[in-house]
């Protein structure tokens, strides 16, 4: 019995292994390009090249790439899409992927092979997702999450579909993602636009992720189905779970696979940890443990959140009402205050699990006509558990 129960596992362990997209992305350091001369990075990167190449017969469900530093008009010219997997598209995936590194202006790529699991499929690979703002963003994601959990994350629990109705989720010509195209969405887009709509509520990349990332843990979505890369065009910022993504440093780039070239052997490719951010820069890189608040329990696989966080309030001077965001455990206790100048307290508020869900509530100072208060500075105490945290407004009538 015990022998049959492990054979199980063993099956049920690689056969994830192969179903699993796979991704992989480079950047190249400071002073240098991608357009690659020494022959031992060659050897190396196309090591890594072949692995994801041989690696597609398991991920039938296309192909793609993006490349950064091509200078091009349009973002779509530096997006390669294919509904084919890479073993049936090798003169496109080797012309593409080499090209990555005999042209002096790209600096970072990001590639993924799909396995379909949510959304439409017999298309081409929507991976990597594209963003346009202030700049390019792109992102890629291996693992699962269910779409109704991240909508109501993205709307508020359904009182604000504006974010959507901006950004609308791609249906693949299946209809309006409202209706009958919800079914053709890829809740892997859906983590982005959740993931865009943090960092424009912020203002800042990193808290946007944060942010983002707690909400979907606080939410029941497991770190080890977020093996992600996300680049704002300048770096790469990797998130993974339970060891799904790898990184290594050689002499002139940095890579990330999902699937490392087994005879890459002795090169040290380092397992990024579940709950772990590792950004790469052209400089350096960074490690930020316990993401989002997602730290692994030592006596289980449970994922706990700990550190609450009180975010910067926007916008800020304010007139009408203020957005105050935060991050707290669903277990602890936790009250947002607003102190005048002189210490007085001029509002209370207990977070419900629902605001503690939504990560954010809205103050309007003087909805009381009998209590109106005048401009000036004043300053937001949170208290959650055994932790308080500040930071101020200018209110301007």
């Amino acid at each position: 019995m015990t022998r049959f129960i492990y054979t199980l596992f063993l099956l049920f362990y690689f056969s994830s292994e192969l179903l699993g997209c796979r991704i992989w992305a480079v950047i190249s350091k400071s002073g240098y390009s991608l357009n690659l001369t020494n022959q031992q990075e060659l050897n190396f990167v196309n090591s890594q090249l072949d692995a994801l190449f041989d690696q597609s017969q398991y991920n039938q469900d296309g192909w793609a790439v993006i490349r950064y530093g091509l200078n091009q008009d349009n973002v779509n010219d530096s997006v390669f899409r294919s509904t084919l997997p890479a073993n049936q598209d090798s003169l496109n995936y080797w012309f593409v992927m080499n090209g990555i590194f005999n042209q002096p202006e790209q600096n970072i790529a990001i590639a993924h092979i799909r396995t379909a699991t949510s959304g439409a499929s017999a298309i081409p690979n929507p991976h990597p997702w594209v963003f346009e703002s202030d700049r390019t963003y792109s992102f890629v994601h291996n693992g699962g999450a269910s779409k109704e959990v991240l909508y109501d994350l993205i709307t508020n629990n359904g009182l604000d579909d504006s974010w959507l109705e901006q950004h609308p989720p791609q249906t693949f010509g299946n209809g309006d993602w409202r209706d009958a195209g919800w079914n053709s969405v890829v809740d892997s887009e859906l983590i982005m636009l959740l993931i865009m709509k943090q960092i424009y509520i912020s203002g800042d990349v990193l808290i946007g992720l944060e942010l983002a990332v707690s909400l979907m843990i606080e939410a029941g979505i497991s770190p080890y189905m977020l093996n992600w890369i996300f680049s704002d065009s300048e770096s790469l910022y990797i998130y993974g779970g339970n060891n799904g993504l790898k990184y290594n440093e050689s002499e002139s780039f940095f890579s990330v696979m999902s699937s490392p070239p087994a005879s890459s052997s002795p090169v040290n490719w380092v397992s990024i940890g579940t709950g772990e951010l590792v950004i790469i820069t052209k400089e350096e890189i960074i490690n930020h443990q316990e993401f989002g608040g997602a730290v692994q329990n030592n006596d289980s696989d449970v994922i706990i959140s700990q550190n609450p966080e009180l975010y910067s309030a926007y916008p800020n001077p304010f007139n009408g009402q203020v957005v105050i965001p935060f991050k707290v455990p669903k277990n602890n206790e936790t009250m947002i205050s607003v102190f005048n100048i002189s210490g007085h307290s001029v509002y209370d508020k207990y977070l419900s699990s629902k605001e503690k869900e939504t990560g954010k509530i809205i103050w309007k100072p003087n909805t009381n006509k009998d209590y109106l208060l005048p401009s000036g500075v004043y300053i937001i105490k949170m208290f959650s558990g055994y932790n308080t945290k500040t930071s101020k407004i200018m209110f301007i009538k």
